[in-house]
């Protein structure tokens, strides 16, 4: 129970960090901004973009990490939900998440959804999906043997 609730928090946080970073650094056109431009008043995105207006940012930082972040959290709970195991019902639940987060930026490269494809992007989905897989990898398999 622990050990779920942390893991719950890594990926709220993980959502709440891509989250900042777009509303911070993103324009207006982008749908999270509008929504939470709705659900909050723009007087909160005007605060999160004063705030960090004097910084610069690499560009992986403001159009990548959140993709990745958002990703990680997926996989997280997905994992959550399977209890951390790998066993033949759970891995086509890990793979479809894989697949899902590089179809979606796959489609944004043949214009079948909205955005712009990234090779950075694509990346960073890989990175998110796979860091939580290696660590749970690790930590049941290696660690616990040693």
């Amino acid at each position: 129970m622990k050990r779920t609730f942390l893991v719950f928090l890594i990926a709220l946080a993980a959502l709440c960090v891509g989250l900042l970073i777009y509303t911070s650094t993103r324009t207006e056109a982008l749908y999270i901004n509008q929504w939470t431009a709705t659900l909050s008043g723009h007087s909160l995105k005007s605060f999160l973009q004063d705030l960090f207006s004097g910084l610069t940012y690499p560009s992986w930082f403001v159009y990548s990490l959140p993709d990745g972040l958002w990703m990680m959290a997926l996989m997280l709970v997905i994992m959550m939900i399977w209890n951390f195991k790998f066993n033949s019902q759970s891995i086509p639940w890990y793979i479809g998440t894989f697949l899902a987060g590089i179809l979606f930026e796959a489609g944004q490269a043949f214009q079948w959804v909205s955005g712009t494809f990234d090779i950075i992007d694509l990346c960073f989905l890989c990175i998110g999906a796979l860091l939580p897989i290696l660590f749970t990898f690790l930590k049941t398999r290696v660690w616990q043997t040693a």
